[in-house]
Parts: structure tokens; sequence; C-alpha cells
């Protein structure tokens, strides 16, 4: 609290009186984290160590395993090059620290690169400091300092390293798409009747249309990826409902907190599928509300109480990694609602309970059970018998959601999946699509201010694209979005990973 305190004092204060203040924010900084920094530095592997390749977590596969799985090397989703030994550090953890908070980035990236890291204490901090800034230079119409994108690039780092020592669950699938040569069999079955996508004829492989894709496919569980802070809607209660193309009257605190997830989703689909991260770029993210007894309107933003079998890339063939992250509890903000991963059973056999045969499609083939169009039924019987179609052949795999939990996976036939119905109460996620489509050079020469060349650049896009708050119509806001997207590696990844 007196770290608080102290910081809010300096960052009101005017320039030519924070000099004076410094010697008290650090005092009060070292009072704070004394404990903290003796241990980091009495051991290597805490906040003040020498940095080294994280931890690697273990894998742990779901029991049974679902046959056919990949077989490659479980570690490959963790595995990262070796990384030359670096120097001492030349300061201590109480110097990153201040200056960390006090959003001096030269002194940031110097004590970095001499190996100490940021712990989630000062890097929260950091961030909270790097808000400040941006609504202390809006209030002042001033443009934003170089200084403030290479430290929200420190935090990005950061994140990606603690996410790295926190629990995830790997299942590894087969890569799955549809068969070339019969995917037009289900003809217009498969178009206009949602219950027929799961009888899609379907042969190992990946799409990836216009892209490059890992050939390895899987699922990853994240069930602490953000924290409750980071998931706050006190904190960020624009998060409730957020969409890129609508800004105008968001707090640039849940602006910049949005961002740091998209982009340590993107991250992490880098890391686990061992894939450049300048080649993935998000081509969607929104919040999405679910509300027990609503029918959904308009598109995939709107309100809804479930959401039907698909599977991603075929909703859109540029999708070829997929998350959603969720910003409420199952049992605690709303009831039902299970994430369900929907697959075909390996051990089943095709019997008279089949709805559909991909093999004949124009076959008549029997119903799951006796029902007759003539005879008398209730809604109950022929909701059990629904149930009976949905399941034959299927195994299902679902997933409680929690607030801060995260599933990330391959967004092809191997992962079709559902949203199960509310049944009660309010089901909040940040569902997010992204691609590995190159977007073309001539794009960027088309744009006002094409691909950044300083850090300067790169804080005028944050500014211009992310924090203007001016209202648009849609054309404006269209064109923004689509430049924000196609820029998004070179605003979120310092300049010498451009």
């Amino acid at each position: 609290a007196s770290v608080e305190a102290v910081l809010q004092r300096y960052e009101n204060a005017p320039p030519q009186e924070r000099e004076g203040m410094v010697a008290e924010l650090r005092e009060a900084m070292m009072a704070a984290s004394s404990a903290s920094a003796e241990a980091a530095l009495a051991t290597p592997p805490a906040a003040a160590t020498v940095a080294e390749t994280p931890p690697v977590p273990q894998i742990q596969q779901q029991e049974p395993p679902m046959e056919p799985t990949m077989g490659f090397p479980t570690e490959y989703a963790v595995t990262k090059p070796e990384e030359e030994a670096v120097p001492a550090p030349t300061g201590s953890y109480e110097d990153l620290a201040l200056a960390a908070t006090t959003l001096d980035a030269t002194t940031v990236s110097s004590l970095i690169s001499s190996g100490l890291e940021m712990d989630e204490t000062t890097t929260d901090a950091a961030f909270r400091a790097i808000v400040n800034a941006v609504d202390r230079a809006e209030a002042l119409d001033q443009p934003l300092s170089g200084d403030i994108p290479v430290m929200l690039h420190h935090v990005f780092d950061a994140d990606m390293k603690h996410l790295l020592t926190r629990e995830k669950e790997t299942t590894n699938v087969t890569c799955m798409m549809p068969e070339q040569a019969g995917a037009n069999r289900i003809g217009m079955n498969y178009i206009f009747d949602d219950s027929a996508h799961k009888d899609l004829p379907l042969e190992e492989g990946r799409r990836c249309e216009g892209g490059t894709c890992c050939d390895k496919c899987s699922r990853n569980i994240f069930p602490t990826f953000a924290s409750q802070a980071e998931t706050s809607f006190d904190a960020y209660p624009e998060l409730t409902g957020l969409t890129f193309n609508d800004l105008a009257d968001v707090s640039a605190a849940t602006i910049l907190q949005f961002t740091r997830l998209i982009e340590r989703v993107r991250r992490t689909i880098a890391h686990e599928y061992g894939l450049p991260l300048k080649t993935i770029l998000p081509l969607q993210a929104y919040s999405r509300k679910y509300v027990a007894g609503s029918i959904q309107q308009g598109g995939g933003g709107g309100e809804g109480d479930f959401v039907t079998l698909h599977t991603d890339e075929a909703t859109h063939d540029g999708y070829h990694y997929s998350c959603v992250l969720y910003l409420s509890t199952q049992g605690e903000d709303f009831e039902g609602g299970n994430f369900v991963f929907n697959d075909p059973d390996p051990n089943a056999k095709k019997t008279k309970n089949a709805y559909f045969d991909p093999d004949d499609p124009d076959a008549k083939i029997e119903k799951v059970s006796s029902f007759d169009e003539d005879d008398d039924y209730n809604e109950v019987e022929y909701a059990t018998l629904a149930e009976e179609i949905r399941k034959a052949g299927r195994v299902f795999t679902p997933y409680g959601p929690s607030r801060g939990a995260a599933v990330i996976f391959s967004s092809g036939w191997e992962n079709m999946h559902e949203v199960e119905q509310i049944t009660a109460g309010t089901r909040y996620c940040v569902p997010c699509f992204f691609t590995t489509c190159p977007v073309p050079d001539a794009a960027y020469d088309q744009m006002v201010q094409g691909k950044p060349k300083t850090n300067e650049d790169i804080a005028d896009d944050w500014l211009h694209l992310l924090l203007a708050h001016r209202k648009e119509d849609a054309h404006e806001s269209l064109g923004r979005v689509k430049e924000l997207l196609m820029k998004w590696h070179y605003i979120c990844a310092p300049l010498s990973e451009h």
C-alpha cells in the first residue's frame, strides 16, 4: 500500500519534482520487497536470477488416451532451443523493480539483458504504471512516449515466462480434414443441418488453407492462464462486451489488458506448436456473453445460451488456431455451459443406430429408436430421441469453465466442439482465432503509416489503432481494425523481432 501511495504521488508530480522523490520511492519498494528480494538473491530460480530456459512443465495426457493419437514426443510442445549462458546480473532486483514501476525502459532493458527477470508482482506494477502513463498522455493530449511499447514488450515477455511455470494439460490428437474426393457427398445436408457436421467424411491431414501450420494437432487446457486480478470486471468492466470495432468508450486499462491477454495467447500458440511468432496473427477476438434462456441474434458475438457442434476452420478457412479464455466460473456464475470436444468413437460399429451413413448418404437408415411420426409423443420423449441421435457413435470430452482458465487448440476438424446449454446465470468468455496466412507487403505499403521503424512509430500505432478513444463510423472502424490485426506483431513485439 505504501508503494502504491508513493508511486501515485510520483506519477502525479511534475517532472521537475520527480527527481527528489526517487529516494523515497526506492525505500518504499525495498521495504515492501525485501523478503522476496532476499529469496531471489539466494536461490537461482527466483525472480532475481540469471535468465535460463524456463522449466519444462510436464504434459499430462488424458486417461485413457483417445485413439488415434499423434505419437510425436510429448516434450515437443514445450521444448525450446538451448540458449547461451548469460553473464551474472549487473544490478539488483530492487533496481529492476524501481525502473519498471517508473517506466525507465532503458534501465529495465539493460537489467533484463544482464540476466534479471521481472516477477509477477513487478510485472503487474509495471503494467499499472503503463496504464497511468497512457491515461496521463491522453488527458494532456500528448503523444505516447517510445518507452511505452518497450515496457509493454517486457510485460508480454514476462507474462509468457510466468505462464510456462503453471499447470497445463495437453492431449495430442491426429490432425483431420475433409476428404477431398468425398467432401461433396453429404451435399446440402452438411451445409444446412448442423447435426450433420459430425458426419462429414474426414481423412488425416492439416488443411491450413493459405497458411503454414504445424503438422501436429492438440488440445491444451491452462487452468490458470490468467489471474483473478487480470479478469476482474471491477478493474476492467468493459471486458463483459469488448470488441476491437468499438473502443471509443472503453478505458485504456481495459483495452491494454485485453490486448495483453490476446498477445499471451498468440505467444502460447507459437510456443506450443513450434511456430515463429511473427507468422501468427489474430484474425478475430471479442468478449462473448451467454445468457440462460436467450436465443442468439446475429453473429458469433451475439447473446445465446449454447453453441452448436462446429469446427472453427470450417467456419472461416483462415482460422488455424483457436482459444477460449474464460471470464466466469461454472457453479458460481452460471450452471451448465460445458465446453465439449465431440469426437468419433473409435470403437463404434455401424449398426441400425447410425443416424447417417457417409458411405451411402442416400440410403434409408433406421432411426435410433422405434419412433413413428404417427405415434403420440411428448417433448421429453422427443428430446430423449434427439439426444440419442447426437450421442450415437461419439465420444464427448467436457470441460467445466472457470475464471482465468483457457483452452487452446488447433482449429481443424480434429477438434470439433460445442457449448452445452446454459441452464442458469451468465457465462462470459473471450473466443479468439489466429491465422498463419501471411500479410502481403503491398498491404503495408497502402497504409498511411506502414511498418513501424522506431519505438516512437510503434507508440503512434498503439495510440492510433487502439487508444485514440475517437468516434468512428462503420467504415472507419473496419479499416482501423483491419490495420490493427495486420500490424499486430509489429506493435506487440520489439523492433529486433520484426
